[in-house]
């Protein structure tokens, strides 16, 4: 989102895809990326209340988390009765955080964890969407290396219905880091102002 009549320049991007395509990744590169380039990076994840209730499911169970161990099942089934109890749970949080935004500059301001159900609100937001590909059996090798509790089915109606004209960019993650990171830093150029 670019708004150079009130002298706010800002790139907001959304990151789409399977669990474990390289989301997080692409965040950590991109932090890189902002400091060299004079940009100020603001995460703001979607799904924060699903990561805090899943904390709060664990804590009573008497197992906390450890930090980026995910319990996928767990999030998927969270994410679909949030939203049967309240459509706009998630977006209802994610805009009060994205309005304190508003008015700052020269920052790149990611969404790490859209879903196809957020991409219409995320693109009216202006928010470009970036589809991290990666194949399912690569998703799954990943997830399991990063020792998720649990596999979320990459075919949940939370992961599924990704209609492709509502994606911006497409980014492949099929080789090494470094291809990755190279790729990473080549969209960022092609879309920092």
């Amino acid at each position: 989102m670019n708004s150079p009549a009130d002298g706010v320049s800002q790139v907001r991007l959304a990151l789409l895809g399977l669990p474990g395509a390289g989301k997080s990744t692409f965040v950590t590169i991109a932090a890189g990326w902002a400091a060299e380039h004079g940009y100020a990076v603001r995460k703001i994840v979607l799904a924060s209340p699903l990561y805090e209730a899943q904390a709060a499911i664990y804590e009573i169970c008497g197992v906390p988390l450890e930090d980026g161990v995910q319990d996928g099942e767990l999030l998927n089934f969270l994410g679909a009765h949030l939203r049967k109890i309240n459509p706009a749970v998630l977006r209802d949080r994610f805009e009060a955080r994205i309005s304190l935004l508003a008015k700052e500059t020269r920052t790149l301001v990611l969404c790490p964890d859209a879903r196809p159900l957020d991409v219409g609100y995320l693109r009216r937001a202006g928010f470009r969407t970036v589809l991290v590909s990666v194949s399912p059996e690569e998703s799954q090798k990943r997830r399991i290396a990063r020792g998720d509790l649990s596999l979320g089915a990459t075919d949940h109606s939370t992961e599924t219905g990704l209609d492709p004209g509502q994606v911006d960019i497409t980014l492949g993650n099929h080789g090494s880091p470094a291809e990755y990171a190279e790729s990473v830093r080549a969209l960022l150029n092609a879309v920092a102002p």
